[in-house]
């Protein structure tokens, strides 16, 4: 392989580990945007981990429950949602630190892919 072409080479692949980290990052934390959206939507009521799977799927069809519950245990550490466990039930509500998040009266932590308001 001639010097150039190993150069472009690495220029090419050499940062994807950095972009498949980048990518998993952002998946995270719309995944927690996404709850966060859901569960207002449900309000008053909880929702059902169960439930809120396939509405996450519908933008990332490959999120499995293990990935979503650690993501919803991410918001839970915040004080955005309450989880209470019935068996192998998560039941999710939202804080009110929660609503205003999705409400954009507060500030948004980082870790979660909140969209900025246009304007």
């Amino acid at each position: 392989m001639p010097k150039s072409a190993a150069a472009t080479t690495f220029a090419v692949f050499g940062s994807l580990p950095a972009l498949v980290a980048g990518q998993q990052r952002a998946k995270r934390e719309q995944v927690r945007w996404l709850s966060l959206l859901h569960l207002d939507a449900a309000r008053p009521q909880q929702m059902a981990d169960a439930a809120l799977l396939p509405l996450v799927q519908s933008v990332y069809a490959d999120v499995t429950t293990h990935e979503l519950r650690r993501e919803l245990d991410y918001l839970a550490e915040h004080g955005l949602l309450v989880i209470t466990a019935y068996h192998e039930l998560w039941r999710l509500k939202l804080t009110y630190q929660g609503i205003d998040i999705v409400e954009y009266t507060t500030p948004c932590p980082p870790g979660i892919g909140r969209p900025t308001l246009p304007g």
